[in-house]
């Protein structure tokens, strides 16, 4: 009897181990509750350091555009035409500086008739600057055969968008740079070269040359606009030759693009749920040479 007793009594103190469906349900969903969220937590979190990288990405980008861009147009050289008389009495030509896209500014001219200042349009900017050569090694105009040599001290640079529905030098390096596929704005271009050279073919109206000097300087760049200031008001063109000046100042705006699609050479329709808007940046550059204008007094 006290065998059967000790042993009915152990069965009653240690029942059978184990857990009930409905524990097991209840245990399931919480460790969905938990897992749901541990993902959106750590969602959010990546989300936010992508956005931070991207735009600490985009402030890298437009600061060395724009610091490449301030240093050529410091280095501009100028020469003012002494005016004879009847020149000084007559008025002097003022551009027309609202006809967006309808510019009388044609960038290829202006490349074998000038040598000092700068000629620009809204979305188009030369300038003839003078740099020498770190390894002062000069060759007579006659003998110059390549890119690479110089026969002086100027050079002709130039800013544009490449643009694959664009024509002349923009559309030909969008081909180059999207081999050939229709995708709208490729990036920022920079053409620089020795002044003599790059102007010889324009003269020769060889493609060639103009585009072996011209490089992709920002693909993330999607649109460009320049503006130039006389002293009072803002201009949206500006011929050195024509004006007998410099601008006071030139206001350079660039838009930039997540720096994924610019990589991108095929189009893909699919949205990036990180990807940043477009975001602009400008500067206001002074030109050094520049003329103060004249006071209301002076006038």
């Amino acid at each position: 009897m006290n065998r059967q007793n000790l042993q009915r009594r152990s069965g009653e103190s240690h029942p059978n181990g184990g857990f009930t469906l409905f524990e097991v349900l209840i245990a399931v969903g919480l460790t969905s509750l938990l897992m749901v969220a541990l993902y959106s937590a750590m969602n959010i979190y990546f989300g936010l350091q992508l956005d931070s990288h991207e735009e600490i990405s985009r402030q890298q980008v437009a600061r060395a555009v724009l610091r490449q861009i301030t240093r050529d147009v410091q280095s501009v050289v100028f020469t003012e035409q002494e005016l004879l008389e009847d020149e000084e009495e007559a008025e002097p030509d003022v551009l027309d500086g609202n006809a967006y896209g309808e510019s009388l500014i044609d960038p290829e001219t202006v490349s074998t008739t000038y040598s000092s200042g700068l000629v620009g349009t809204l979305t188009d900017l030369q300038l003839f600057i003078s740099r020498p050569d770190p390894q002062l090694g000069y060759v007579a105009a006659q003998e110059l055969d390549s890119l690479e040599q110089r026969t002086g001290e100027l050079m002709l640079v130039r800013y544009l968008l490449a643009d694959s529905g664009s024509g002349g030098l923009a559309g030909m390096v969008a081909d180059r740079e999207s081999r050939g596929s229709d995708r709208g704005p490729v990036g920022l271009v920079r053409m620089a070269g020795d002044l003599y050279g790059l102007s010889r073919s324009f003269e020769s109206t060889q493609d060639e040359p103009q585009l072996a000097a011209s490089r992709l300087l920002a693909p993330e760049v999607t649109a460009l606009q320049f503006r130039y200031f006389d002293g009072i008001d803002w201009m949206e063109e500006w011929d050195s030759t024509e004006l007998n000046a410099l601008p006071r100042a030139i206001e350079v705006v660039v838009r930039l693009r997540n720096t994924g699609d610019s990589e991108d050479i095929v189009d893909d329709d699919s949205e990036d749920e990180y990807a940043l808007p477009e975001t602009s940046h400008r500067a206001v550059i002074p030109l050094p040479l520049s003329i103060p204008v004249p006071s209301e007094d002076v006038l």
